[in-house]
């Protein structure tokens, strides 16, 4: 038995250095990072329980290490920190059963420096003045600020960029105290800060958000600098509190009163006291206004603002294990609240406006609307909500509802309390003030409110279209180019829109990465292009960048944002129009919902182009032409309201067959998937395959499959557990007959070690022993004369193949199904029912061997463009079901630290906020 382990031993280094040296799938699709700072009045005893919180909440940002620094009454301070997860470190550092005043915090994705204790952060320095601090982001010139800062006398013991930061803010500050004559009142102190700041700004290059504390006046300081940043206030304990967070759903979980921070922002605090300020000069453009502009230093207003969003809106429903799978189901939810908005609202928000109008009653209860959401306490919004109840108006309208609109009071508002089913942006806001009980005057006066604030969105969001149109003929107009750019899921959401603008509206759209758009367009844009930036978070770094290039350079060439966000850096600050996709909140890093609104808003916006097109640019059209343009476009515009049944149909009808697939190909390392026509869809269940299951997995047009990726078929070098697991059980059956002859012709056992040990060699290597007795010569000889070792290595390799069910789609599906199963591929189609294409796929080519395939049948369109929908609500499941399986398997065969997990892989983070 010893011998078989060591021989097995061998085996698995011989295996580990070959595929060492052939194949290692290395990505790093997202680098987040995670930075925190929380101020109370006093010292809790629970400040460690509020840490573990928002460090958990981070989680998914970093986990290479965690960190922890807690501030009571006086200056001392304790820091906790290592390398690992906040889920364990919370516990083992012992952080929950931390007491405090203050709190910094930080979850690291490593990018400057290894992952270790030292470049774990927070930092606390020293050196100069006393400050501790953390950032979240990447500062590009780390090396050059390491040998500045220890030439200047800074102790500097890590290769972290967090510390250069802290370190180079103690530089500043120290230089301005001495300025200052060292003063020591906290106004004073504090003013010296703000210059520290800004001279760091100055001497950082790169983007990065930070929290940085001065321990003496227990002040706190958030930059924003280029990465996501958010501040939220309010009540702990019945204390004020304040939250700097680089993660908007962590405020969240805590407050829904938002101080909105911009780019080059600052913002001083402590629990019941802020102040922003401009950290270097500053230009914001406003709409039909004047220009925003401050100098370095200088206060900029700022009233908290009441988020729309719910801290019950971030947490995970009891009906499902993982957040990705809650967001897959939610995306029938998200992409109906998009589509009501195309349709200029709700049935029943429609019948109650109708109602408000005939009672002449709709001006009272704007005004009564405006004044509940320019509210920021509940308490104020639940006495004047419950004022309103009491009022003649409402009365009122009460009675004339149960008499003119039976099926508003009684169907649609109890339908509404039961799911929480409003559709207004502002819907948590009535949802706070219904309560929890079902009370039907309550609920109708929630629906009321609801049903103007969602006019209100339909309005909003109709001219926003309209301006959108207005930029898209302009350019058409000129003949000058419109380019979508986005990064990952986002660009993956545009090269299906350049799809549905080519398709629906005969308009070319330019989809392209910003590094490549930099690389292969950024010195050909003219006046009159059009950009269009995607993004979910509206932090992506290499878009700002892009973004800031084509501001500087003066052309008259507008700018587009689709964003869920829309007070992120490119929802406020970059575009001249903003569009919200309207997706709500997104935990699991995997992006799903997000990308199913911006695809479902990319097939809108095409549909009104083609519509715009048809009336103000074909003026060559005879009617009859137009007419029946018209009637095709208004079938398609038909379509959109199908979409959420659509994506709901396929939840319904598809998971059990995505997991027989699932289950025969978690384990494989690489798959393809071939998508006809479509190659976007098949490039985004790709990158899901690739985040969550952590296996090569790739996505392109199906055509080009055969135009050198196919050298993968056959045999190759790629091998899997499964693979190796049928080599072990080969070789162990070959050692076994070698044991079996030896023994029978009188060869030593020590001729049969050598024997075996030769045999290793021999296959990994093709070396030939010499130290062989003739006898155990002869045995070895004949031994790999009979085997081909390597034979049980290869497996049929997996190809998912995705088509529409448009004729010449399916043809050419079925030709690469037919060129590619004959050379070792195993098939897996994901299309509407077709008789043809199932047989196909089904047929084995081999003769009796095996032959893996499968049929994912999709709902009936008898539409290429729709496909697109529900072929990526399956390939949103088959990621999520492999996942898990694998994630399962792993565990059980406690293999550490193997990073695969549906909601929190290891290398990817939601918002890539660095270079």
């Amino acid at each position: 038995m010893q011998k078989l382990l060591r021989i097995y031993n061998q085996i698995l280094e011989y295996l580990a250095r070959i595929i060492e040296n052939i194949h290692i799938p290395l990505f790093l699709p997202g680098i987040g990072c995670g930075v925190l700072g929380l101020a109370l009045p006093k010292v809790s005893l629970h400040m460690g329980e509020y840490a573990s919180r928002l460090l958990r909440s981070l989680e998914y940002r970093g986990y290479d290490s965690t960190g922890a620094a807690f501030q009571g009454e006086d200056e001392n301070i304790i820091l906790l920190k290592d390398v690992g997860a906040p889920s364990t470190l919370v516990k083992t550092l012992g952080i929950e059963k931390q007491s405090g005043k203050l709190f910094c915090g930080q979850v690291r994705w490593a990018t400057f420096g290894a992952v270790d204790k030292n470049n774990a952060q927070p930092h606390q320095v020293k050196c100069k003045r006393h400050l501790y601090g953390a950032h979240n982001g990447n500062i590009t010139n780390t090396p050059e600020l390491k040998v500045w800062l220890t030439q200047e006398g800074h102790i500097v013991v890590s290769d972290n960029d967090g510390e250069m930061l802290v370190h180079t803010v103690e530089h500043f500050f120290d230089i301005e105290m001495d300025r200052a004559g060292n003063p020591t009142e906290k106004e004073a102190i504090k003013i010296c800060m703000r210059q520290a700041l800004i001279n760091t700004g100055e001497k950082l290059i790169g983007s990065y958000a930070a929290v940085i504390t001065e321990p003496i006046t227990q002040t706190m300081w958030a930059m924003k600098a280029g990465s996501s940043l958010y501040f939220g206030l309010g009540q702990l304990e019945g204390m004020p509190f304040a939250l700097a967070s680089s993660d908007l759903t962590a405020v969240l979980r805590f407050t829904k009163t938002l101080v909105n921070l911009r780019e080059g922002e600052f913002i001083e605090f402590n629990s019941d006291y802020y102040q922003v300020y401009a950290q270097k000069n500053l230009k914001f453009k406003r709409v039909n206004a004047p220009d925003e502009v401050y100098l370095a230093g200088d206060k900029i207003p700022k009233q908290p603002v009441l988020s729309k969003l719910r801290a019950e809106d971030v947490e995970l429903k009891p009906e499902f294990e993982y957040y990705m799978e809650q967001e897959i189901y939610g995306q029938v939810e998200s992409t109906g609240k998009l589509v009501k908005l195309f349709q200029g609202g709700s049935n029943s928000g429609n019948h109650m406006l109708e109602l408000l109008n005939e009672e002449h009653l709709t001006d009272y209860f704007i005004q009564k609307m405006n004044e509940l959401l320019n509210e920021q306490e509940l308490e104020p919004k639940l006495e004047l909500f419950n004022s309103i109840l009491n009022s003649a108006e409402f009365a009122q309208l009460l009675s004339a509802a149960q008499i003119s609109y039976p099926a508003i009071f009684e169907v649609a508002v109890r339908e509404d309390f039961e799911n929480k089913y409003f559709f207004s942006n502002d819907k948590n806001t009535f949802i706070d003030l219904i309560g929890k009980e079902f009370d039907i005057r309550r609920m109708f006066l929630a629906k009321v409110f609801d049903s103007l604030s969602e006019a209100s969105s339909v309005e909003e969001f109709e001219h926003s279209v309209q301006e959108f149109l207005k930029l898209i003929k302009n350019t058409v107009q000129n003949n000058r180019n419109a380019y979508t750019i986005a990064c990952g899921t986002s660009f993956h959401a545009t090269k299906i829109g350049a799809l549905f603008f080519n398709e629906i509206a005969g308009v070319e759209i330019i989809p392209i990465l910003p590094g490549d758009f930099r690389g292969e367009y950024s010195n050909c844009i003219k006046d009159n292009d059009l950009i269009i930036g995607v993004s979910q978070s509206g932090e992506t770094k290499d878009l700002i960048d892009i973004f800031n290039d084509i501001e500087a350079k003066n052309l008259n060439i507008k700018k587009v944002v689709l964003v869920n966000n829309l007070n992120s850096t490119l929802g406020q600050e970059k575009g001249d129009l903003a569009i919200q996709i309207l997706c709500g909140p997104e935990i699991a890093v995997p992006a799903t919902k997000s990308f199913m609104n911006q695809i479902t808003l990319l097939y809108y916006l095409a549909i009104r182009t083609a519509k715009m097109k048809l009336e103000e640019l074909q003026t060559s059209v005879s009617e009859e032409q137009k007419q029946e343009q018209r009637e095709k476009l208004n079938q398609r515009e038909q379509t959109l309201a199908y979409i959420p049944s659509l994506i709901n149909e396929t939840l319904e009808n598809t998971p059990d067959i995505i997991d027989a697939i699932a289950a025969k190909i978690y384990m494989e390392p690489s798959i393809h998937i071939l998508a006809t026509k479509i190659s976007g869809v098949a490039m985004e269940g790709a990158l899901k395959i690739r985040e969550t299951v952590l296996n090569h997995s790739e996505g392109r047009e199906a055509s080009e499959f055969k135009h050198g990726p196919n050298t993968i078929l056959g045999k190759n070098t790629v091998f899997g557990v499964k693979s190796v697991r049928n080599f072990t059980r080969n070789f162990n059956d070959v050692l076994a007959n070698v044991d079996e002859i030896a023994e029978r012709r009188g060869i030593s056992r020590a001729d049969t070690r050598k024997i075996n040990k030769a045999l290793v060699d021999y296959i990994f290597w093709g070396t030939i022993p010499f130290n062989l007795s003739l006898e155990a010569d002869k045995l070895f000889k004949n031994t790999i004369a009979q085997n081909d070792f390597f034979s049980t290595l290869y497996r049929h390799y997996p190809l998912i193949y995705v088509t529409g069910p448009d004729k010449r789609d399916v043809n050419l599906t079925i030709s690469q199904i037919n060129t590619h199963k004959i050379r070792g591929a195993d098939t897996y189609v994901i299309a509407e029912e077709n008789e043809q294409l199932h047989n196909n796929a089904s047929e084995n080519p081999h003769k009796g061997k095996y032959y893996g395939w499968n049929y994912v049948i999709l709902p009936k369109t008898g539409d290429s463009l729709l496909t697109c929908f529900s072929a990526s609500v399956v390939l949103q499941l088959l990621a999520l079901k492999m996942s898990v399986r694998k994630m399962k398997k792993l565990d059980k065969l406690n293999v550490k630290d193997h990073g695969v997990h549906p909601d929190v892989p290891k290398n990817v983070s939601k918002s890539i906020t660095v270079d």
